[in-house]
C-alpha cells in the first residue's frame, strides 16, 4: 500500500499514521459537501486504516452529523440526557474532572478499553468523536486493533475460542464502574444480548475478538469461575502496547473508528476544572457474526 493517496476533487491525502493501524486525512474541507470520488476514498481508507484523523475547525451539530454521515447512516444516542438538542443522533460527551473529584459516570468507564454499544443487538459499526474543548494536557485516547490481537492468539487459544457467544448487557459485575442510570424507555431499549467472541468483518472478511471490559458479562455454556479466567486471559493479551495507537486531541480533531475491529480507551489525566467537551455519533451496523 502507498503512503498516500490522491482522491480527485477535493484532493485529500490518506497518510498512515506510521502504527500498526489508523490514517491522518489532510486537505479535506469538513464544510463542503462531500463528491462521490472523496466519499468512496474516505470509506476505503477507512476500511484499509480502520481509524482516521481528520483535523479542521470546530464543527456544528448539524455539521458534526452531515460529516459523520459520510461513513454510514447516524443513528440516535441511547441516554437522552446526552443528545444535543432536536438532534437525537449528536451527542455532547462532557468528561471535564469537577473539584469534587467527580465527573460524567461515562467518562470514569471510558478508563477501560471497550467497544460502543456491544450491548445492542446491532452494535454501531463505527463511532465519530469531535473535540470542541481540550484540557492543556493528558486526555489522550487509546485504541487497539482487535484484528492484530486475535491474529497473534496462539493457535490452541484461537481453538478455544472460536465459535463461542458471550452474554453483553448495558451493566455487568465484571465492570470496574457503574454506568450511568437509564430511564425506564432506556432499560426496555437495552435488553441482554449474545454476540460471538470471535466476530468476522462484514466487509472485510478478517477475524477480529469481540471484548468489551465494560460491557462483556461472561461466555455461554461456561461456569462464571472458567469464564471470567477466559476472559481475563484475552483481556491481558489485549492490553499489551504492540497492539495499540494513542490519538493526542486537538481542538477541531475528528476521529472516525471502526468499532467492528477496535477497542478504545480514554488517559483521565488531565488537570482538574479543564474543559473536557466532545460531540459524538454513531453508525448504524450490522449483527456480529
Amino acid at each position: 500500500m502507498p503512503d498516500t493517496a490522491l482522491a480527485q476533487t477535493q484532493r485529500i491525502r490518506i497518510v498512515p499514521t506510521g502504527g500498526a493501524f489508523g490514517a491522518r486525512i489532510e486537505g479535506l474541507d469538513r464544510a463542503q459537501p462531500c463528491d462521490a470520488p472523496t466519499r468512496a476514498a474516505l470509506n476505503r481508507a477507512w476500511l484499509d486504516h480502520q481509524l482516521l484523523v481528520v483535523p479542521g475547525a470546530p464543527m456544528t451539530p448539524v455539521q458534526m452529523r452531515d460529516f459523520s454521515a459520510i461513513f454510514g447512516e447516524v443513528v440516535p444516542q441511547l441516554l437522552r440526557y446526552k443528545r444535543v438538542g432536536e438532534l437525537p443522533e449528536v451527542s455532547r460527551m462532557e468528561s471535564t474532572l469537577k473539584p469534587d473529584g467527580g465527573t460524567d459516570k461515562t467518562a470514569i468507564r471510558a478508563e477501560c478499553w471497550h467497544t460502543d454499544d456491544s450491548y445492542m443487538q446491532m452494535p454501531a459499526k463505527g463511532t465519530v468523536l469531535h473535540a470542541h474543548e481540550i484540557p492543556s494536557s493528558g486526555g489522550m485516547t487509546w485504541f487497539c486493533n482487535m484484528h492484530a490481537v486475535y491474529d497473534a492468539l496462539p493457535e490452541a487459544t484461537k481453538r478455544r475460542i472460536d465459535g463461542r457467544l458471550a452474554v453483553h448487557g448495558y451493566d455487568t459485575p465484571r465492570a470496574l464502574n457503574r454506568p450511568s442510570p437509564r430511564t425506564p424507555q432506556e432499560i426496555a431499549e437495552t435488553p441482554d444480548v449474545v454476540h460471538p467472541l470471535v466476530r468476522t468483518h462484514p466487509e472485510t472478511g478478517r477475524k477480529a475478538l469481540y471484548l468489551n471490559f465494560n460491557r462483556l458479562d461472561r461466555i455461554l455454556d461456561m461456569e462464571r469461575a472458567a469464564s471470567d479466567a477466559m476472559l481475563d486471559e484475552l483481556q491481558a493479551f489485549a492490553e499489551q502496547p504492540r497492539f495499540h495507537f494513542g490519538h493526542r486531541w486537538t481542538v477541531g480533531d475528528a476521529v472516525v473508528w471502526d468499532n467492528r475491529c477496535l477497542m478504545h480507551r480514554v488517559d483521565v489525566d488531565y488537570p482538574e476544572g479543564e474543559p473536557r467537551i466532545m460531540l459524538r455519533t454513531l453508525l448504524r451496523g450490522d449483527r456480529p457474526v
